[in-house]
């Protein structure tokens, strides 16, 4: 009878446990990223420290009215967002520059276009920049006015590329061509540790995306050739230094259902209204 009894309350446990182990399997089920429903379905995205803020708001905005969805930004760089677009660490990469012709293990669908601004700290006495000035600072250190030093960006920047291959000198020659930069530029890595170094030192000129130039950040921008930075002037052209907002996925056909969808609220009217509230240049 005493054995008869202790099976009994083995099998009991066993069900207990088994209910439970099934009860905690459902429960982390409802957090799936590929799910339906009331499921969370969890959209990667990395890359460009310059498109992620834009690419912020469009998450918080979607967001707001796809509850089950979760965007995850992480931002770096347009090298990086590739490269973890490629490894499949992601699912949507950012990337601020166009796309090059070796890099075809990636889908490019661009969402906006943007400017380069050259930024001075607030105060100084400087309103217009040239291409030879710009150049020749950056490239064999010579100061403009009381400006002795520029700020660059890392290897891997879509800023960067962009800012190397648009700045030449009298004879066509682009910074891209030049095996190092002068000795007077320091190198910062994302688009806030520029805004911050040049607000702290009124000798210093960088560069950032237009869309990320915002009142009381302690910089302004200054024209180039005489053209003031503005969404306006990249439109009709007159502002030379503009590049696209690109974002790029491995393979469409084989996105989640919640990064189809997010893509297309992006490219959508709603989308392309918080990108030009923002200051970027709407498709």
């Amino acid at each position: 009878m005493q054995t008869k009894t202790k099976k009994i309350i083995f099998v009991t446990i066993m069900l207990l446990v088994t209910l439970l182990a099934t009860f905690m399997l459902a429960g982390c089920n409802n957090n799936d990223d590929g799910g339906n429903g009331d499921k969370t379905q969890i959209v990667k995205i990395s890359g460009s420290s310059s498109v992620s803020p834009v690419m912020k708001k469009l998450a918080a905005a979607y967001e707001k009215d796809n509850k089950n969805v979760e965007i995850r930004i992480t931002t770096s760089d347009s090298g990086t967002g590739i490269a973890d677009t490629v490894q499949g660490k992601n699912d949507i990469g950012m990337v601020s520059r166009e796309l090059k012709s070796t890099e075809t293990d990636v889908t490019g669908i661009k969402i906006c276009d943007d400017g380069v601004v050259l930024i001075v700290k607030d105060g100084v006495n400087l309103t217009n920049v040239t291409n030879e000035e710009i150049y020749n600072l950056y490239a064999n250190g010579t100061a403009i006015g009381n400006i002795q030093r520029a700020i660059s960006r890392e290897e891997g920047s879509g800023t960067r590329d962009a800012f190397d291959g648009l700045i030449k000198n009298s004879e066509g020659k682009a910074l891209k061509d030049l095996t190092t930069l002068s000795s007077a530029v320091d190198i910062q890595s994302n688009t806030s540790a520029v805004i911050v170094e040049i607000s702290s030192n009124a000798n210093k000129i960088g560069y950032i995306s237009l869309g990320s130039l915002k009142a009381d950040s302690g910089v302004k921008g200054v024209s180039f050739n005489g053209v003031e930075a503005s969404a306006e002037n990249i439109k009709n052209k007159t502002y030379k230094l503009a590049r696209p907002f690109n974002i790029v996925v491995k393979d469409e056909s084989k996105l989640s259902e919640a990064a189809k969808n997010f893509i297309e609220y992006i490219k959508s009217e709603a989308g392309q209204k918080i990108i030009t509230d923002e200051g970027y240049i709407a498709l």
